[in-house]
């Protein structure tokens, strides 16, 4: 099997694609490390299928999860809307991954374990790999480090790190570089031409004078032109590339208020006002805020002046310790806040560090006994400080499973980012400081790498309560909604209601099925569902979506294919409409001889236009036209007036009085040949990927399976 095929297959991380795929997902084989796929044992069902090829649910499943754990592990909260753009975004790399793959696979494209290792230990490794082995102080790549920490991973009998290094390591670097083969091929072959930059020049390089006659379209009443269905089908057929569509449904609705009112947020301000005095004399303001149920979770640690972004920011770095601001509007919510206490911090540090874990952190279960784990950690220590290899131990010991595929390194880290002990030593250390430390996951060996930007830095607890609409409000839009929506059973019934009530009927078109909000109505994926599980005529229940109630008319729906007369017309018309009004304005023209003779025609003076140039887009008094542009470079209107000119705003004829060269002295042809050769290469990983997109056949049926 090729190690494309394997790719394609069994794919499960995401990386980025040289040729601008956003990120691709694909999961472990294990082509360079231990044997055989582990994953799958039977037929699984499918998420959709690329020409014929299916995308199992198990691997998309993986995709999404790993995803939101790396979002999550950033800080980032993975709500309903964030899941859904997840979900799009893997479904979209999958597809890509897929298409790349399968071209590859056509024209013989691999990338075997030789050319894998004879990368990986030279200079041209990856980045991401390099920085592992590289000295921070010397800055250069340790080969034979690499090269001894690999090798001793290759002898691990850790399953599970094994397939991490697959997933983090050699899968992304195998695709990366089977995809660069693959662009080689395309880029290798782009050429353009000497005599066409030559000819490029000449053209820019002339300059035009004309004299035109226009009759803009607006002189013919829109009122005098009739344009039917049958005319719009005939230019959306002879233009489908341009009308096509997807499948959507549309939805008439009408929404029920159920936010907070103003007598909501008054109540809550009085009961914030009523805590002050108790928060401010409160011994441990973290204690008391957190037995308060705070929207903002206490911090336990000094935050940089620069990350603190909240509207009153300015007046709490005022605040002596002690002192309570507030209470104040954040967003949504009510807050106050209390000083604690100030300090200078690095803003940002880079840390490495091994892990002997004395908890299973999926299970909560004690995995071993907290003497043993501080025995095994005291002495990594004694082996590093006698010469012993970091890199090494990690592969050996640590059980972080997230940070061991990079050796252990960390990268920069935000403050607060990590558990208080692990941020606290990190922070307020130095950097090459080196030591100990146990958090609630076990004993931690930390190296501090790096620490950068210092500034002032505040602990600040705060009190914050989100603005929440009482049971009465909610419970008033409620039976609002379900009064309206038990008069509604039809889609007659639906309109009567509207009207007789004075309701707000609002519109939603286009919603296509794997959306997963409405504009104007929200975020609710359970909702479009719903849309897609009825047929159009069925008015729904009450549906909670955010601080509203919505209920909703399906109204109608669109299939995949090309857009209908009706749906095309707001575009089309007008370009048939004033393709209608070009025959009138031709017969006003009537027929002449020359320039003079159309004006005369037309009862117009002669007008003029000079200086201009080949690539010129807009010109004062002709406005944007770029067919009497091109026109105006035809050396036979020299001698004789153009037939009529069908414009984007009228009808034109013209005649060019003088047409001359001003050439470029400073034109570089050779330069501008790499220059033009270089945008081509740039722009076409695009280009490829968009018209292999266009060629396959793509089937999306992440609907029938529940997403």
């Amino acid at each position: 099997m090729s190690i494309i095929q394997t790719i394609r297959d069994k794919a499960a991380v995401f990386v980025f694609g040289i040729i601008g795929l956003s990120m691709i997902a694909f999961v472990v084989q294990d082509a360079f490390v231990g044997g055989g796929s582990h994953f799958f044992s039977g037929p699984s069902s499918t998420v959709g299928k690329v020409n014929g090829e299916g995308i199992k649910r198990e691997d998309f499943d993986e995709r999404v999860r790993n995803l939101e754990s790396q979002y999550q592990a950033q800080g980032y909260r993975v709500d309903e809307s964030m899941r859904q753009e997840i979900q799009n975004q893997i479904w979209n790399g999958m597809v890509s991954m897929e298409l790349v793959t399968s071209e590859a696979d056509k024209l013989g494209i691999d990338f075997t374990t030789r050319e894998f290792t004879d990368l990986l230990f030279s200079d041209a490794a990856p980045q991401e790999f390099k920085q592992q082995f590289t000295d921070p102080q010397t800055g250069v790549y340790n080969i034979e480090a690499a090269r001894n920490a690999f090798k001793t991973l290759q002898r691990s009998k850790d399953v599970y790190q094994l397939q991490q290094v697959n997933d983090q390591l050699i899968n992304p670097i195998v695709l990366s570089q089977i995809q660069k083969k693959l662009m080689t091929i395309y880029t290798g072959g782009v050429y353009v031409p000497k005599w066409l930059i030559e000819k490029q020049n000449a053209l820019n390089g002339q300059v035009a004078d004309i004299s035109y006659v226009g009759l803009s379209y607006s002189t013919v009443p829109d009122s005098m032109v009739n344009v039917t269905d049958a005319e719009i089908n005939e230019y959306v057929q002879k233009h489908k590339n341009n009308f096509k569509q997807e499948r959507s449904r549309s939805i008439s609705y009408v929404l029920f208020n159920a936010g907070p009112t103003h007598e909501d947020s008054v109540n809550l301000w009085n009961k914030m006002e009523e805590q002050k005095k108790a928060f401010e004399e409160a011994p441990d303001a973290g204690v008391f805020v957190t037995r308060q149920g705070t929207k903002s979770p206490f911090f336990d640690g000094y935050m940089s002046r620069s990350r603190i972004q909240i509207p009153v920011k300015d007046s709490l770095f005022q605040l002596a310790p002690g002192e309570v601001y507030g209470p104040y509007y954040d967003g949504n919510s009510i807050a106050m806040a209390r000083m604690i206490g100030s300090k200078v911090l690095p803003d940002s540090v880079h840390a490495r560090h091994i892990l002997i874990a004395t908890l299973n952190p999926q299970t909560g279960q004690p995995t071993i006994a907290d003497s043993v784990a501080k025995k095994r950690i005291d002495s990594i220590r004694q082996a590093i400080a006698g010469g012993a290899l970091f890199e090494l131990l990690v592969s050996q010991y640590s059980d972080d499973a997230g940070s061991k595929p990079q050796f252990g390194d960390l990268g920069y880290f935000a403050n607060g980012q990590m558990v208080k002990e692990f941020n606290d030593f990190c922070f307020e250390g130095k950097t090459g400081d080196k030591g100990i430390v146990k958090t609630q996951y076990g004993y931690h060996y930390i190296e501090i790498l790096d620490q950068k930007d210092f500034e002032q830095a505040y602990k600040i607890a705060y009190l914050s309560k989100p603005v929440e609409p009482s049971v009465e409000t909610d419970r008033a839009a409620s039976a609002a909604a379900t009064s309206f929506a038990s008069q509604s059973r039809t889609a007659k019934d639906f309109n009567e209601t509207v009207n007789r009530e004075k309701l707000n009927k609002r519109v939603a078109d286009n919603i296509r099925e794997m959306d997963y909000q409405i504009m104007g109505v929200g975020v609710s994926r359970s909702f479009i569902k719903w849309i897609y599980a009825n047929k159009p005529g069925t008015v729904s229940e009450p549906v909670s979506v955010g601080d509203q109630y919505v209920v909703a008319l399906i109204t109608g729906e669109k299939e995949d294919g090309v857009q209908s007369a009706a749906e095309a017309r707001i575009m089309v018309e007008p370009i048939v409409r004033n393709k209608k009004k070009a025959a009138q304005l031709v017969t006003k023209l009537g027929k002449y001889e020359n320039i003079e003779e159309a004006a005369k025609n037309t009862g117009q003076e002669l007008n003029q236009a000079d200086s201009i140039r080949f690539n010129d887009n807009f010109k004062p008094g002709l406005g944007n036209e770029p067919v009497v542009i091109g026109a105006s470079f035809y050396k036979n209107y020299e001698q004789k007036v153009s037939p009529p000119l069908f414009g984007n705003s009228g009808v034109y004829a013209i005649q060019v009085r003088s047409l001359a060269a001003v050439p470029d002295a400073n034109a570089n042809v050779e330069d501008q040949q790499k220059t033009a050769v270089l945008q081509l290469k740039q722009t076409m990983g695009y280009s490829i990927l968009q018209a292999l997109r266009e060629a396959a056949t793509i089937k999306d049926t992440r609907l029938k399976a529940g997403y």
